[in-house]
C-alpha cells in the first residue's frame, strides 16, 4: 500500500510543477525586445529596397499619419514619391508598451482612409492596401503596405 501512495504523491508532484511551469511560460508572454532600433530598420528597409521609398520627416508622419513623433522613443517612416504609390512602411519603437493600441489604431485608420480615398479608381491600390500589415510587438510595431507585406513583417519580427 505504501509503494502505491508514494507513487501517486510522485506523479502529483510532477503533474503540478509540469503546469506550474506551463503557466508560467504562457503567462509571462512575448519579452521587450533590447534590439537596436537601427539595425532593425537597416535590415527591414534592404527588404523594401525595390520600392524606392523616401524617408519623411516629422511633419509628413504627422500629416499623413495623424501621430506626433515625439511621443515616440524611435519612429521611422518611409513612402513613395508619387501620390498614386501607397506604398509606405513605419518602424516604430515605443517609450512605453501602452502606447501600441494607440499606434495601431492610427495607421489603421491610415489604411482606412487611403482605402477610402482611392476607391472607386484605384483598383490597384485598394488591392494592396486591403493586404497592408499592422504589428504591434511589446516595445516595437510596425506597419506596411506593399506587395510583400507579410515577408517584410516576417523579416521584422526575426530582427526582434
Amino acid at each position: 500500500m505504501g509503494m502505491k501512495r508514494a507513487t501517486l504523491i510522485i506523479l502529483k508532484t510532477f503533474v503540478v510543477v509540469f503546469f506550474s511551469v506551463f503557466l508560467f511560460n504562457e503567462l509571462s508572454g512575448p519579452r521587450m525586445s533590447s534590439a537596436d532600433f537601427g539595425v532593425v530598420e537597416k535590415n527591414v528597409m534592404k527588404k523594401m529596397a525595390a520600392f524606392h521609398l523616401e524617408k519623411q520627416q516629422g511633419q509628413a508622419i504627422k500629416k499623413n499619419l495623424s501621430i506626433d513623433p515625439s511621443n515616440y522613443e524611435n519612429i521611422e517612416y518611409y513612402k513613395a514619391n508619387d501620390p498614386m504609390d501607397v506604398r509606405e512602411i513605419v518602424i516604430v519603437k515605443f517609450k512605453d508598451v501602452n502606447q501600441g493600441a494607440a499606434f495601431k489604431k492610427a495607421m489603421q485608420d491610415r489604411v482606412d482612409a487611403q482605402i477610402h480615398a482611392f476607391d472607386g479608381y484605384g483598383v490597384e491600390q485598394v488591392g494592396l492596401l486591403k493586404k497592408a500589415v499592422i504589428s504591434v510587438d511589446m516595445n516595437y510595431a510596425i506597419y506596411v503596405t506593399c506587395d510583400k507585406a507579410n515577408d517584410v513583417v516576417s523579416l521584422y519580427k526575426e530582427q526582434l
